[in-house]
This record gives C-alpha cells, sequence and structure tokens, in this order.
C-alpha cells in the first residue's frame, strides 16, 4: 500500500508509532456508541432523543463492529473523547497508566460530566449538525482539560498510596525493632 505523497517522513513515523494504538482507539468509540445507546434506550427517555447529531430512526455500524446500533450518528462523533484519551500517552505513545486500569471509568467520566451534557445543550439550542458539533474546539478544549485533572487526581492518588505503603514499612520495621529490644529487656530482667 503506497501513502500519499504528501506525507512527510516525520508524519509516516509518528503514524507508524501511533498505529498500535488503534485497537484502543476503536474500543473506545465503540464503548461510547454503546453508552449511548444504552442512554437513548433508557425507559425514561425510549422514542425520544435529547442529544444532539444523534438520529434514532437511523442505525449505524462501526466498521469494527460486530453488530449495529440503533441509531445514526455522524462518523466523527468520538473524535473529541478519543482524542482527550491523548494526554495519558507520553512523549513515545505509550500510556502512562495501563489503559485497562482507566480507559472505562474515565469514559464514563466524561460521559457523564461533559460531552452527554454537551449533545444535551446542543440539541436544546438546535444544533443538530454532527459534523458541527464535534469540531467544537469548546468540547475539545473542557475533554482535555477533564482528562488532564483526571490525570492529575490519578497520579496523586498514586503518590499518597506509595507514601502510606512506605509509611506503614517504615513503621512496621520500627515496631519490629521496638519488639526485639523489649524482647531483649525482659529476657535481661529474669
Amino acid at each position: 500500500m503506497s501513502l500519499p505523497s504528501n506525507i512527510t517522513d516525520a508524519e509516516t513515523e509518528r503514524l507508524t508509532a501511533l498505529l498500535p494504538l488503534l485497537s484502543q482507539a476503536l474500543w473506545i468509540e465503540q464503548r461510547l456508541y454503546e453508552i449511548i445507546q444504552d442512554h437513548i434506550s433508557s425507559p425514561r427517555r425510549k422514542g425520544s432523543n435529547d442529544l444532539a447529531s444523534i438520529d434514532i430512526r437511523k442505525t449505524t455500524l462501526l466498521p469494527d463492529s460486530k453488530y449495529s446500533f440503533g441509531f445514526g450518528a455522524p462518523t466523527d462523533l468520538a473524535l473529541p473523547i478519543i482524542a482527550s484519551y491523548r494526554v495519558f500517552l507520553d512523549k513515545d505513545y505509550k500510556w502512562i497508566l495501563p489503559f485497562n486500569e482507566f480507559a472505562e471509568d474515565f469514559l464514563q467520566h466524561l460521559w457523564n460530566n461533559y460531552f452527554r451534557k454537551y449533545l444535551v445543550s446542543e440539541k436544546t439550542a438546535g444544533n443538530t449538525v454532527g459534523t458541527k458539533i464535534s469540531r467544537n474546539q469548546e468540547i475539545w478544549e473542557s475533554l482535555y482539560i477533564s482528562a488532564q485533572s483526571y490525570l492529575n487526581q490519578h497520579l496523586v492518588k498514586m503518590v499518597n498510596s506509595s507514601k502510606s505503603e512506605s509509611e506503614a514499612k517504615v513503621t512496621e520495621g520500627a515496631n519490629k525493632r521496638g519488639k526485639r529490644k523489649n524482647d531483649g529487656a525482659t529476657t535481661a530482667l529474669k
């Protein structure tokens, strides 16, 4: 397969480095569609749709998915969500945290706190053009900032957990030394 001639060697190198992340990006997209399907299928919303760019009269089949979703959506709907995961990558495009440990929780966080609310507010405002919505710089920025905050909170928890573990080991070591001294003192008194 030949690449378009306007792609530079540096871009080819970058795309090659990103390629191993494709399966996770596709997982994020499919999982987002499952979350949207659950949202529009909930009993209190059945038959109505409060999300901009989602058409409940159509279906969507993702290229790598085993089944179709009961709504139509623009092909780039998931891009702002997928892009927000980039804060979890180091300079060599390796995950800072193990993907499986944060991916689902982070996606739920983005959906519940930002993306769902954004789609609802856009629908309320009468904005229904999907491609326009997913290219809105505001949502990209807010998702990126949210991702940064989420990562920072996760890293702080890891540091605090690590501190607690090392403090516990120090305390445990001091207790053992103190017990040995007491045992020695007791023995000497006999």
